[in-house]
């Protein structure tokens, strides 16, 4: 059985190789097309890419699928996922497209297909275009033309600065942003500038080949070091599309989805008491939580399983610990890193108190992740040593401490998590599990 082409993410893969090449892509434009066009509704579809060498042929090759299949097309260029989401939702468009590999290396790519909402499309229609995508195409109508539009990146900006964060200004104080060679590079500087902050960009210069390399939320250490040497007010480390931040305090000290969420809590559980993570979270977070009153409702790892959690239950805070937070309506359940870094600015504002202040109380315990190549997925509970394994590291644990096993969703590694009141006992019971996995025989080559 052929592996599924849609993963927790979109499509993603090496940049060059099926299905990441133009004639494939032109396909799925055309396929999606079909799925989009009604009988009075040409459709409309806003297409964006980050700092990628192949995120604007790919983003022609789909464009051409599409306007092929009857759908014109409105390309932004370089954009963030945040702001193609946003403007797909406010705009005449019934869907987006986004071409991008977040964090990944410069030689991935992928594709993010978005609903007129601008949600990340559900698992149903993922099997419905990969089912068609099979299928003979239907005749071609006529097609409508593409247009370049990046001129509605400007849209996105005033929707943050006279909309979401109307009484928001930094005074003129410094705020440092990473923008990993990526989908903020040109975007970054002006939405700070608008909040009156004085900007200190770093990594803004994507040539195709650039983009995360050392830098951005994979590296938050280049931007907490600017932050000190340049006495700032806070900084931000982004990732290569944009929907994900690490920050950094005046003192230099990280701080990953958890610590922002725990600090956050501070402010939202007094009426929203459910904080909604993944299980990836660490254990702190969720005593933390518990400590102000509070319950973290844990999801399967993903945004898309935080957004729906979110959702159901009406809740106004969730996330990742990799910087990836939600925020309920206010933004529609979309992960943006320049928001969640304005959201946090805001509070910190308002409290009048130095950034290092935020959550200064808050900290991780011990966790460790190690991601080992398979050769195979068979179903983790039909393993037996495995099963094994993890029953008996469970009871060593004793309730002080977590662990998380799972297939990645977008590479063939197994994911193996551990976090407990010590590194040592994190980095023993690691060992005892992949000592379990090796003897089931479903590692690759390890060196």
């Amino acid at each position: 059985m052929a592996d599924p082409l849609f993963g927790t993410d979109g499509i993603r893969g090496r940049a060059g190789e099926y299905p990441l090449i133009p004639e494939f892509l032109e396909k799925l434009g055309e396929t999606l097309a079909a799925h989009l066009r009604g009988p009075d509704c040409p459709g409309r579809v806003l297409v964006g890419h980050d700092g990628r060498e192949s995120g604007e042929p790919f983003s022609s090759a789909i464009a051409e699928g599409l306007n092929l299949g009857g759908v014109g097309v409105d390309l932004l260029g370089l954009a963030p996922t945040p702001c193609v989401a946003h403007l797909t939702g406010e705009g005449p468009y019934q869907a987006g497209v986004v071409i991008s590999a977040s964090h990944n290396p410069a030689t991935d790519n992928g594709i993010k297909l978005l609903s007129s909402k601008g949600a990340k499309i559900n698992d149903e229609l993922e099997n419905d275009l990969e089912a068609a995508l099979n299928e003979s195409p239907p005749p071609r109508p006529s097609a409508p033309g593409v247009t370049a539009r990046k001129s509605l990146l400007g849209d996105y900006l005033s929707w943050l600065r006279n909309e979401a964060f109307p009484n928001l200004d930094f005074g003129g104080r410094k705020v440092v942003a990473d923008c990993a060679n990526g989908a903020w590079s040109q975007l970054a500087p002006r939405v700070l500038r608008a909040f009156g902050a004085d900007p200190v960009i770093i990594h803004d210069g994507p040539n195709g080949a650039n983009i995360n390399e050392g830098c951005g939320s994979l590296h938050p250490e280049m931007t907490a070091k600017v932050v000190t040497r340049e006495d700032a007010f806070m900084g931000l480390s982004l990732d290569g599309d944009g929907d994900r931040v690490l920050l950094s305090d005046a003192k230099g000290r990280i701080l990953d989805g958890d610590a922002v969420m725990a600090g956050l809590a501070k402010h939202t559980l007094p009426i929203d008491k459910t904080v909604v993570a993944t299980v990836m979270s660490n254990l702190a977070l969720e005593n933390w939580v518990k400590a102000l009153g509070g319950t973290l409702l844990r999801t399967p790892v993903g945004d898309r399983h935080v957004a729906e959690a979110m959702r159901e239950g009406g809740h106004s805070l969730g996330g990742e610990k990799s910087g990836h937070l939600l925020f309920g309506e206010e933004h529609d359940f979309r992960g943006d890193g320049v928001y969640t870094f304005l959201k946090v600015a805001e509070a910190v504002l308002a409290s009048g108190a130095c950034s290092s202040a935020f959550v200064e109380d808050y900290a991780d315990l011990p966790q460790s992740l190690r991601n080992l190549p398979v050769t195979s997925r068979p179903p983790l509970e039909t393993l037996p040593n495995f099963s094994v394994a993890c029953a008996q590291v469970e009871d060593t644990l004793q309730g002080k401490g977590r662990i998380v096993v799972r297939y990645s969703g977008t590479e063939n590694r197994l994911r193996l998590m551990a976090e407990a009141e010590s590194q040592e006992l994190v980095e023993s019971v690691l060992d005892t599990l992949q000592a379990s996995a090796e003897e089931e025989g479903i590692l690759g080559d390890l060196s």
